[in-house]
Parts: C-alpha cells; sequence; structure tokens
C-alpha cells in the first residue's frame, strides 16, 4: 500500500509540474514582464495558483526565476526517460 501512495504521489506532482512547464513559460506567466510571477498573475494558472504559496520560499508574494525553476526542475528529473 504504501508504495502505491509514493506512485500516486509521484505521478500527481510529475503531471502538475508537467502542466507547468509544457503550458505555459515563466515568461508568459509574467504577463507585465517585471521579472517575477505575482499571485495575481500565478491566478491565471489553475496548476501554479493552487501551488503558489508553497512555491514563494521568501514569501514575498512573488515567484521569481529560481522559486519557479524549483518548483518544476523536480517533476522533469522525476519523468519517465524519452517523455
Amino acid at each position: 500500500m504504501q508504495k502505491r501512495v509514493l506512485t500516486l504521489a509521484t505521478i500527481g506532482s510529475f503531471f502538475s509540474a508537467a502542466a507547468l512547464a509544457g503550458g505555459l513559460s515563466f515568461m508568459e506567466l509574467d504577463a507585465n514582464g517585471d521579472g517575477v510571477i505575482s499571485k495575481d498573475e500565478a491566478a491565471g494558472s489553475a496548476t501554479l495558483a493552487p501551488l503558489f504559496t508553497e512555491a514563494d520560499r521568501n514569501a514575498d508574494g512573488n515567484l521569481d526565476k529560481d522559486e519557479f525553476a524549483a518548483l518544476v526542475e523536480p517533476a522533469e528529473e522525476a519523468a519517465p526517460a524519452g517523455k
């Protein structure tokens, strides 16, 4: 049972980050081009919006490129080879 739960959690995080990476890029989400994604800008992404508070590691109300990359990269590393 524990293995199954871990697998489902891994798959769930993969699809969430894959949607971020494949659907909208940092530049597309940063609608005003100020170099950060605000909570209002993130609200336009059904995938990013619920992850915003956790991803905002310095709690400044914005995601910088490093915070966005930290959210996306772990799932990309977990992706099956060739996908």
